[in-house]
């Protein structure tokens, strides 16, 4: 289906989250900015503009889709950070400005334009074929050039009201579920998710699935992206691949142990020791098929902590979703 001009202003989106979730996890960069402002911003911008909408939605998409690789160029390319952290600061006062309403005030300008197209240019000079094309293949087809002078909220406007999908892509409903969970098979492997969460395949590496949410999540859960990791592993390196044994002890505030007979295993959340954020880890094997697989939240925001915190019960409520996919792995038999 024909592509339109407009969706390159959600990958100017697109590319501000990619930044906060770099920033999230990597605590030198988020000393550059000075304070948690910008990242305030652009969480927001992820969670009330892009999981809103069908276009954010498809970039969102995109982004977990060559999610790893721009994590591998981060860490390969760290004199790039400067100019990286730049490009993204331009964006974010019309960014603040539309989410709080004064959309129609803050306009796009040509050193935006120019600023993201040298960026974009420099990731498609370095990133892999499948990377470059998405980007080379956009840029050729809608020129970010048409942008300047827009406000934000024309951008925004225009967007809603004139994107259509490329591919709808059918979910496979739980029955009897009242529509609440749909299932997904990996490489044998039967999860269950939120059927109101969207589903990418990472392009890099095809053992990494990203669920994203999306509008009409229940008001009781936080939620968040879940990775999903799947490996072939023999039991003797199984401990290897085990998140768990990479944390530090101190850094550790929960666990218990997954009840799940066909995927055995634990889950734990660690807490980031030099920032707000937490991990919510699973981590289950099927002995008979010697297939690991990791279910990895990240939370943003800061969890409490304490001995007379009952984290289970957070688990069941806040993250339920976390806990039904942990629960629901098993091998698939048609």
């Amino acid at each position: 289906m024909k592509l339109k001009r407009f969706r390159w202003f959600a990958l100017i989106m697109g590319l501000c989250v990619l930044s906060a979730l770099l920033l999230m996890q990597n605590n030198s960069v988020r000393a550059a900015f000075g304070n948690a402002h910008a990242i305030v911003v652009l969480y927001r911008v992820e969670t009330e503009i892009m999981q809103k909408t069908p276009a954010g939605q498809y970039y969102e998409s995109l982004f977990w889709k060559h999610n790893d690789e721009l994590m591998r160029i981060a860490q390969s390319y760290p004199e790039r950070d400067n100019n990286f952290w730049r490009v993204t600061r331009l964006f974010i006062p019309e960014l603040e400005a539309l989410l709080n309403g004064d959309g129609d005030k803050a306009y796009i300008t040509s050193e935006h334009v120019e600023s993201l197209k040298a960026e974009l240019d420099w990731f498609a000079s370095v990133g892999s074929p499948a990377f470059s094309e998405d980007i080379r293949r956009e840029q050729q087809r809608f020129p970010l050039d048409a942008f300047v002078g827009m406000t934000m909220i024309e951008a925004l406007d225009f967007i809603n009201s004139n994107w259509s999908p490329d591919i709808v892509v059918e979910k496979n409903l739980i029955p009897d579920s009242d529509g609440k969970w749909a299932y997904y098979v990996h490489n044998g492997v039967y999860l269950e998710y939120p059927s109101v969460y969207n589903l990418q395949t990472a392009q890099a590496e095809n053992n990494f699935v990203y669920f994203m949410p999306t509008a009409g999540m229940s008001e009781s859960w936080d939620a968040c992206v879940v990775k999903v990791l799947f490996w072939n592993i023999p039991a003797s390196e199984k401990e290897t691949k085990n998140p768990r044994s990479w944390r530090s002890p101190e850094s550790i505030v929960w666990e218990s142990v997954v009840a799940n007979s066909e995927f055995q295993g634990a889950e734990f959340i660690s807490i980031n020791l030099q920032s707000s954020g937490a991990n919510i880890h699973a981590f289950q094997y099927n002995e008979e098929n010697q297939i690991a697989v990791e279910i990895w939240v990240f939370v943003t925001e800061k969890l409490p902590t304490g001995v007379s915190f009952n984290y289970s019960e957070m688990i069941s409520q806040r993250y339920e979703y976390f806990q039904h996919m942990a629960n629901s792995l098993r091998m698939w038999k048609p």
